[in-house]
């Protein structure tokens, strides 16, 4: 009598390289909104710019949970810290999206402006973010910039604006987080995972 053998199962992907794939395959999302509307009006339809909008955070909150799987930002409760406030301003800028979606403000406009607040301050705190990755050391070589790109990318398309007025802050922020925003997921997906 003979035993059958079956082939081994499949290997499942890292979690790793699934949350680096959502960051990438999210980080496009404004380009994708300028090409669409190179304007720099809206998308004619506002709700499907909502949905878009909060699939660009839900790559980037991937990519920031990578970030703490891996204790890019350190070990301590700075780094928790870190992780809680990027949290809280990714689910405010979530809370937007939302309510944009529905085409209602059911928490009032004193809500809505704080959750609309939390999408500038979440960009510029990837400065801090990519600050603590470069003090912990855990993330080396090209890796360990991706996050301070990420936090350049408002600063250097205010800076485009200066020197070529509106348009220059359209074309510039969606290229910049088109690219720090990939790059952090391709960090993610090719990190290690010490989890």
């Amino acid at each position: 009598m003979t035993t059958a053998t079956f082939p081994a199962a499949p290997a499942r992907p890292s979690p790793h390289k699934l949350l680096g794939l959502v960051g990438v395959l999210a980080a496009p999302v404004f380009l994708a909104q300028r090409i669409l509307a190179p304007s720099g009006d809206q998308l004619p339809n506002d709700r499907l710019a909502a949905w878009l909008g909060l699939w660009y955070l839900v790559g980037w909150a991937c990519s920031a949970l990578a970030l703490r799987r891996d204790r890019a930002t350190g070990r301590g409760v700075g780094a928790a810290a870190i992780f809680g406030v990027q949290l809280v301003g990714l689910t405010l800028a979530a809370g937007q999206q939302l309510q944009d979606a529905v085409q209602a403000r059911p928490l009032g406009d004193t809500v809505y402006g704080a959750c609309d607040v939390a999408w500038p301050l979440s960009h510029v705190f990837m400065l801090v973010v990519g600050v603590a990755v470069l003090r912990a050391r855990v993330w080396t070589g090209w890796r360990r910039w991706t996050p301070l790109a990420c936090g350049l990318a408002l600063p250097l398309s205010f800076a485009a604006q200066a020197a070529a007025g509106r348009y220059g802050l359209l074309v510039a922020f969606p290229i910049f987080t088109t690219l720090a925003f990939s790059a952090l997921g391709v960090a993610v997906m090719t990190s290690r995972d010490v989890a």
